[in-house]
C-alpha cells in the first residue's frame, strides 16, 4: 500500500514562528507550500520571500479580496482595542489556506501560532472557533503548541508524529529562539510590530473612515496609510499629501477611480501638497480643502497662484485668493 503524500500548506509571514512551523514539518518529511497573504493594512515589510528561500520552500503570495473589507466593517467576533477584527481575519486567512490545500492536494494547514501568545486570536477557545469556521476542523495544525491541543487528523492517521511537536505557550521568544538554533535556523527575524489595525496611531483613522463612509471602497482604505486626514463634516474628509510620494499616490487614486463624490486639488503654479476631498463636494468643502492646501504651503503668491480642481466630470482653475477667506476646519 502506497503511503499518502506528505504535503502541507503553511500560513507564512516570514517571522520566526512561521519559520519554525515549516522546519518542524520538514523534519517529519513533509513538502511545504508556503502561503503569504497580503492585507491592506500591513505595517512592516517582513522578508517572507527570503525566509522561504532560506527554508527551501515554494512561496505563494496572495492578496486579500475586496470581501476582506466586510470583516473590517462588520466583524462577527468583534474587535480588539483598535480596529482589529483578529478572529474574523484569521478565519478569512485560514479559508484562503484551505483553498490552496485543496488545490495542491495537501493533507493539512500548519501555522506558527502559539497558545496564549496573542490575546485576540490565540487563546484555545479562539483557536477552536477559527478551526471550525474556516472549514479546517481536524486539518489545522499548530506545531509549536500542538501538544496543548486536540490531535489533528494527520496525527491520528500517523502522518504526523505528535511526539515531535511542541507545547509552547505564552509570549516569551526565548524558547522559540533556542528551538530555532536547534533546528538550524541561523538568522532570527526581528519580532513584528503587529497588525496596523491594532496600532493606536492608525486604528482611529480606520474607525473614522467606517463612521464617515461606511461603504468606503478599497482604495479609500489603502489611502489611510498616507498623508494627513481631516474630517470636514459627518460625511466628508480631506487627505493632504505630506511629501511627493503621497502626492503621487493621491493623484493616482483619483485618476484611476474618478469617483463622483471626490475632487482632486493640485497647486498649478507653486509648490504645495496635493489634496483629495471625498464625500460632499460643493463650494464650501472645496474652499476648506483649498484652505488646508495653503496651510501646508510655504510660499505662494496670493495674486498669481492658482489651484487646479478636478472632478469626475471635468476640471477648473481657481485663484488661491478666492480660498484664503475660507473658514478653517478643525485641528488636524
Amino acid at each position: 500500500m502506497t503511503e499518502p503524500k506528505r504535503v502541507a500548506v503553511a500560513l507564512f509571514s516570514g517571522g520566526l514562528d512561521s519559520m519554525l512551523a515549516v522546519r518542524i514539518m520538514q523534519r517529519q518529511g513533509f513538502e511545504l507550500e508556503a502561503l503569504y497573504i497580503q492585507t491592506i493594512f500591513e505595517c512592516c515589510k517582513v522578508p517572507a520571500a527570503s525566509a522561504a528561500a532560506a527554508l527551501g520552500v515554494r512561496l505563494t503570495i496572495s492578496p486579500v479580496g475586496d470581501d476582506y473589507l466586510e470583516i473590517i466593517r462588520h466583524p462577527k467576533y468583534g474587535r480588539g482595542k483598535g480596529a482589529n477584527p483578529c478572529i474574523d481575519c484569521r478565519i478569512y486567512m485560514c479559508r484562503m489556506a484551505r483553498r490552496l490545500m485543496e488545490t495542491v492536494g495537501a493533507c493539512v494547514v500548519v501555522t506558527g501560532e502559539v497558545v496564549g501568545q496573542r490575546p485576540m486570536s490565540q487563546q484555545r477557545w479562539q483557536q477552536h472557533l477559527i478551526e471550525k469556521h474556516s472549514g479546517l476542523k481536524g486539518r489545522l495544525l499548530r506545531p509549536l503548541s500542538a501538544k496543548l491541543l486536540p490531535p489533528t487528523i494527520p496525527e491520528l492517521e500517523g502522518l504526523v508524529d505528535r511526539n515531535q511537536l511542541y507545547d509552547f505557550r505564552g509570549r516569551s521568544r526565548k524558547p522559540l529562539i533556542a528551538l530555532a538554533k536547534e533546528l538550524g535556523i541561523c538568522t532570527i527575524p526581528q519580532p513584528s510590530t503587529g497588525c496596523a489595525l491594532a496600532q493606536v496611531s492608525f486604528a482611529p483613522r480606520v474607525l473614522e473612515l467606517l463612521e464617515t463612509r461606511p461603504e468606503a471602497a478599497r482604495w479609500e482604505f489603502e489611502l489611510l496609510r498616507i498623508g494627513r486626514h481631516q474630517k470636514i463634516d459627518e460625511r466628508t474628509k480631506v487627505i493632504i499629501g505630506k511629501n511627493a510620494r503621497d502626492n503621487t499616490t493621491i493623484e493616482a487614486a483619483f485618476r484611476q477611480h474618478r469617483p463622483a463624490d471626490a475632487a482632486y486639488l493640485h497647486p498649478e503654479n507653486f509648490l504645495g501638497p496635493d489634496v483629495l476631498v471625498v464625500g460632499r463636494i460643493d463650494a464650501d468643502t472645496i474652499n476648506q480643502a483649498g484652505y488646508l492646501l495653503l496651510q501646508f504651503t510655504k510660499r505662494f503668491d496670493p495674486e498669481q497662484s492658482v489651484i487646479r480642481i478636478e472632478y469626475s466630470g471635468g476640471e477648473v482653475l481657481r485663484p488661491v485668493k478666492s480660498m484664503l477667506g475660507a473658514a478653517a476646519p478643525g485641528p488636524i
